[in-house]
């Protein structure tokens, strides 16, 4: 071949092979998710909804908006930067710290947790002397849920020391000397119990409460400005209005049909079972990089928290009657027809969140409302939530 020719055959080379990848980038950046989500979150707000938050981001480009009321009473609209409690969407913080110690040799996720507590409270917890961290984080323990406390009893301590800020000992007073669901590892219930008694074990081995080594390990590294520890660390940005309406219960402790801000009580609560308080982009960012190849989440940690031998068969919020779904460490992974992705919601008096993400286009998806623990907003807006999720996967609803 001459020179000619081959300068020719380079040129050509140039000018048509990224020309149609140059194509393809533009079309991905033509997508409209503005017309498709904004209209869907405009609808969203109802008498059951006061406001909410959505963002969507993936190679087709980013969205974010919001929609209704962040303050009833003042009447002010909704803003996208606003931070909220995560409610049990932050369990995965707290489980990918317990994954970064295991993997440094900290702590070990399958002996049994009398290696770390005192026989004073192992005594307070059947079937301790064979209950893992492990299985504390992915439900398996068996140990007794401290909200299922006879007559809202959890709630009203939480509501008596609104000023005071409780940490996990809290909690799991309400679970001590209860009988267990079942012994370690025969079945799987969701506690979040567990995870107050996880983060009861990692402030033990730290001697110093989580938040120091997540704020080092997990916030700063993935530029998490706009999330905290909340209770034990500064509310900077401040922590945003979260509005809870008793409408169906006489006997719960506060009066009936009045809505009531519940950003005393929830922002004093630093428990390890909803740790996290973040907005919509911090919670998106700390999903994806705990499932997507990064710098701060070693593939070694990834394996233990979400691979396929970390995973156990589960029950609960599937978005997908008909789907494989598994809990690993802090995360649901939750597959249909092919497709697989990950989420973990989040709901406490006056709060709801969703974090979604999907390898496949690199999807994020999260949303958040100012209500909660609300038949009728958590129905509302779970419904939303899988719409949208749905717009990626196109998946049949309820199949």
């Amino acid at each position: 071949m001459n020179k000619y020719v081959f300068l020719v055959l380079l040129i050509t080379i140039h000018f048509t092979i990224p020309s149609k990848v140059m194509a393809n980038n533009s079309l991905i950046q033509k997508v409209d998710y503005h017309s498709n989500y904004q209209p869907m979150l405009d609808n969203l707000i109802s008498e059951h909804i006061p406001g909410a938050v959505l963002l969507v981001k993936s190679q087709g480009g980013v969205y974010i908006g919001s929609a209704g009321f962040k303050d009833l009473e003042k009447k002010q609209p909704m803003t996208t930067d606003i931070v909220i409690p995560n409610g049990s969407a932050g369990k995965k913080l707290t489980a990918l710290l317990a994954a970064m110690l295991a993997d440094e040799g900290v702590i070990n996720l399958d002996v049994s947790i009398s290696t770390y507590l005192d026989r004073q409270l192992l005594g307070q917890i059947q079937h301790s002397d064979r209950m893992t961290i492990r299985q504390l984080l992915n439900h398996t323990s068996g140990i007794f849920e401290y909200n299922d406390a006879s007559d809202y009893a959890f709630f009203k301590a939480q509501f008596a020391q609104k000023d005071k800020v409780t940490t996990d000992m809290f909690p799991l007073g309400f679970a001590l000397n209860q009988p267990a669901n079942f012994k370690p590892g025969k079945e799987y219930a969701y506690s979040n119990t567990g995870y107050a008694l996880a983060g009861v074990i990692l402030e033990r081995v730290l001697k110093q409460h989580p938040s120091v080594a997540i704020r080092n390990k997990i916030l700063e590294p993935l530029k998490m400005t706009s999330s905290y520890s909340k209770g034990v660390e500064q509310h900077m940005p401040k922590l945003a209005s979260g509005f809870f309406i008793n409408d169906s219960d006489p006997a719960f402790p506060l009066p009936m049909n009045v809505w009531v801000d519940t950003k005393e009580i929830i922002g004093t609560t630093a428990t390890s079972d909803a740790p996290l308080a973040s907005s919509v982009s911090d919670m998106a960012k700390l999903l994806r990089a705990i499932v997507r190849d990064n710098g701060t989440v070693s593939r070694s940690v990834r394996a233990t928290m979400i691979g396929e031998k970390s995973l156990v068969e589960s029950w609960g919020p599937r978005f997908y009657s008909s789907s494989d779904f598994h809990y690993g460490l802090g995360i649901w992974v939750e597959k249909v027809r092919g497709k697989t992705f990950y989420h973990h919601g989040g709901t406490e008096f006056g709060y709801f969140t969703q974090n979604i993400y999907i390898p496949d286009g690199d999807v994020s998806i999260t949303a958040f409302a100012n209500c909660g623990v609300n038949e009728q907003c958590e129905s509302e807006f779970q419904n939303f939530t899988f719409a949208v999720l749905d717009s990626f996967l196109k998946v049949r609803q309820g199949i």
